[in-house]
């Protein structure tokens, strides 16, 4: 079921965000908390862009059960 705009099905986001974490190995983890404080320091500087070509190509793709 499609939520309307600006709401959020918090039980769907949590549930893949523990399949998510259960997969990550130590060293990843460190990746990304890094990735996200760059991502959170582009964003202050207002210098962060959505790459619109490659997510809309993973929106797809997850929509299509292909990744």
């Amino acid at each position: 079921m499609i939520n309307p705009v600006g709401t959020l099905n918090t039980a769907l986001i949590m549930n893949e965000n523990k399949k998510s974490s259960e997969s990550i190995k130590p060293h990843e983890a460190k990746e990304i908390t890094d990735k996200i404080a760059q991502i959170r320091e582009l964003i202050k500087k207002d210098a962060y862009r959505v790459d619109l070509q490659k997510t809309s190509e993973k929106m797809a793709s997850n929509l299509l059960n292909l990744s």
